[in-house]
């Protein structure tokens, strides 16, 4: 009965949580009390996923797509826009003002996405913006407890012996849009991740201190991206 008690406590438990709902615990719950759901792709390059898509449109797509795509310009002025957060992480915005003046928006979905892409598009032209971007991160998790789990029937002892080791992955994507087009680009840096031991008394600390290394790490990569890929 112990060996099937401490092989299943040794069995990994694996959970994906947003980056803009990214506390402790997020995977089973909201912790964050004003994430209400994601952006879609869809609602911030204009295609609804409900509307009839014509052969002539797709045709017409095609045709236009000699057209240069967007790049990143360091002379304008940059819409950030966090899916699922009231504003971006600052360490996201420290992270792009090595490289563009930039201003925060708004991503908690609206009850109403219907030509929600226009109507951004909109708020950033009467705010003066020509260059928005939009990104999703996702935290992905995977937990595996040691032996040392099997003495944690033991009050005190348990709670200071690091007893579950955790690798936790970030995989961020973004869309920069050109306002006045709405032709877009995709970056989609490479993922980052870390692996940490904890103790029933350190977890959630823990547990933080992953999301922001890798936050740290994934938005300065994206921001080399745009950094170097930016035209003046």
């Amino acid at each position: 009965m112990t060996a099937v008690v401490g092989a299943a406590l040794l069995l990994g438990a694996c959970s994906v949580r947003s980056i803009s709902n990214s506390g402790y615990g997020g995977e089973s719950g909201t912790t964050n009390a004003f994430y209400r759901g994601e952006l879609k792709e869809a609602d911030v390059i204009g295609v609804p996923p409900d509307t009839p898509v014509t052969e002539a449109e797709i045709a017409a797509a095609l045709k236009g797509g000699g057209q240069a795509l967007p790049q990143p310009r360091r002379s304008l002025p940059l819409m950030v826009v966090q899916s699922g957060a009231v504003v971006p992480d600052d360490l996201m915005l420290q992270a792009l003002r090595r490289g563009f003046t930039v201003e925060s928006f708004s991503g908690v979905p609206p009850a109403n996405t219907d030509d929600y892409a226009r109507r951004l598009r909109l708020m950033a032209a009467q705010g003066g913006y020509r260059q928005l971007l939009c990104y999703w991160g996702a935290l992905e998790a995977e937990r595996s407890g040691s032996a040392t789990k099997l003495v944690s029937w033991v009050p005190i002892v348990g709670a200071i012996i690091p007893d579950e080791r955790q690798r936790m992955r970030l995989r961020l994507k973004a869309l920069l849009v050109d306002v006045e087009t709405g032709r877009w680009r995709a970056y989609a840096p490479a993922p980052v991740d870390d692996t940490a031991i904890s103790t029933p008394l350190t977890r959630e600390d823990s547990d933080q201190d992953q999301v922001a290394q890798l936050k740290a790490k994934a938005y300065e990569a994206l921001a080399d991206d745009l950094i170097r890929a930016a035209v003046p």
